[in-house]
């Protein structure tokens, strides 16, 4: 067979091979027998009718092109076998063209990266200390009592932190936005809430003050979400937040404990658990990120493609689990299509980059995952399920089997990630961490197309 292969890029491959008018034209029985099965041709039974009679139902053209279709896959397969090609998603058919002596077939394929492995032995990973300061022990304490505050009138301009009671309008043009609207409304100065650019005007206003400006309405306006109106806020009132006082005698009123000793105590011994469990986040970004940051490789375009349509198509799965579309999810969370897009994109080439560090460095430490891991670990989720036995017959229709061994090889990467960097603080000091592979999901989607119309990244980028 007449192949050539030429190198389009890093990983990206350009086949060209040719299909001959002998090998088209003993394709046509087959093609025939197959197009007959779903037609109706009278005095024959589906799928028993003769070439003739087919060709000459279907069209000589139509059954000509049918042909090529049919033999295009296994011809490429051969051709991909013979030159010991593998490619990392499905190939792209980029061009069909009439020559002499048959059709000449031009397919674009990608393959999947190969990196050089930096360092990941004995590397110091710098993380936020654990240990809880004075200073976030008393902005914990803060944030206990302001949940007893009460509310003084004052007659000062309004500071960050108090709160105002305002009446507020909007208007759009001459015409007024009444679900805009708002009448002795209690806001905290700083909080960021409801109106964009708000607190820049709310603070130094004092009792009597009105201040007008323009901003988008916020999100839960529905289709008017984003809008840009004028709005006209006034104040009321101005009020100081008043803290309790602390002491034994409101501790043990106020909750479950009984000295403020006992309270700080515990109070640190919760902010404690929660940072140690942030820095033991962090450091587990941090130890993969720093080796991916080492990695300089220009990712296949068609590869970045691939695991955007399977990014969204998980995230439409979690949307219709919710009975949300995406359109529900753009109105509601005001994120744009082409912001959506882009992020997709990204967190698409994070995968794999993150896919390829640890693919290889399991190649590098010789992990390998056996049939009985991928048992073992499946009877576990279909445990985790709550119905084995549907959920055993649910996985092993959707195919993912080789998913799932994927899975199972970077988790045990990760831990070889983890297992050989240490965390210090930014004085060099080690800090112990208590360290958790992030486990695989009992989540199966499944590989029925979802209804939902143009929802592929492509389609996506095209709408643009």
């Amino acid at each position: 067979m007449s192949t050539t292969i030429t190198e389009t890029g890093p990983f990206e491959r350009l086949v060209k091979f040719r299909l001959t008018d002998d090998q088209i034209a003993a394709g046509k029985v087959a093609t025939a027998r197959k197009l007959s099965q779903d037609m109706k041709l009278k005095g024959f039974r589906p799928g028993r009718a003769p070439l003739p009679v087919v060709e000459a139902a279907v069209g000589a053209d139509r059954l000509r092109s049918e042909v090529i279709d049919d033999l295009v896959p296994p011809t490429l397969t051969q051709v991909l076998t013979e030159e010991e090609i593998s490619p990392a998603v499905s190939p792209q058919l980029e061009s069909l063209n009439e020559v002499d002596g048959g059709v000449e077939v031009e397919v674009r394929v990608t393959l999947w990266p190969r990196i050089e492995l930096p360092t990941y032995k004995d590397r110091d990973i710098e993380i936020t200390s654990p240990e809880v300061t004075d200073e976030e022990m008393e902005a914990q304490v803060v944030r206990m009592l302001e949940q007893f505050a009460t509310v003084e009138e004052v007659e000062r301009p309004a500071e960050v932190g108090d709160f105002v009671s305002v009446d507020i309008t909007a208007s759009s043009g001459q015409e007024p936005v009444p679900e805009a609207a708002a009448s002795d409304l209690l806001y905290e100065v700083g909080s960021g809430l409801f109106i964009e650019g708000m607190d820049d005007h709310l603070a130094g206003a004092s009792a009597g003050d009105s201040v007008a400006f323009e901003a988008p309405l916020p999100a839960g306006f529905g289709e008017r979400a984003g809008e840009r109106v004028q709005f006209e806020v006034t104040v009321n009132e101005v009020k100081e937040r008043i803290l309790p006082g602390l002491d034994d005698a409101w501790v043990d009123e106020n909750t479950e404990f009984e000295t403020v000793e006992e309270l700080y105590s515990e109070l640190r011994k919760g902010l404690s658990e929660a940072k140690r469990q942030a820095v033991s986040r962090q450091f587990a970004e941090r130890a993969l990120s720093t080796l991916v940051d080492q990695v300089e490789v220009e990712l296949p375009e068609g590869l970045i493609r691939a695991e955007m349509d399977d990014h969204l198509h998980r995230f439409l799965h979690r949307l219709q689990e919710n009975e949300l579309t995406l359109d529900d999810y753009f109105r509601v969370s005001g994120v744009d299509q082409e912001a959506f897009v882009e992020d997709l994109h990204a967190q698409a080439e994070l995968s794999l980059r993150n896919q390829l560090v640890l693919e290889a460095l399991a190649e590098a430490e010789g992990i390998e995952v056996t049939e009985e891991d991928l048992s073992t670990t499946m009877q576990a989720l279909a445990v985790q399920s709550g119905d084995p036995v549907a959920y055993l017959r649910a996985f092993r229709q959707s195919g993912r089997e080789l998913a799932l061994a994927s899975d199972i090889l970077r988790n045990r990467a990760l831990d070889v990630v983890f297992s050989n960097a240490n965390a210090v603080d930014e004085d060099g000091n080690p800090i112990e961490l208590r360290l958790q592979v992030t486990e695989i999901e009992a989540e199966i989607v499944e590989a029925e197309p979802l209804e939902v119309e143009a929802l592929t990244a492509e389609a996506l980028e095209e709408e643009e």
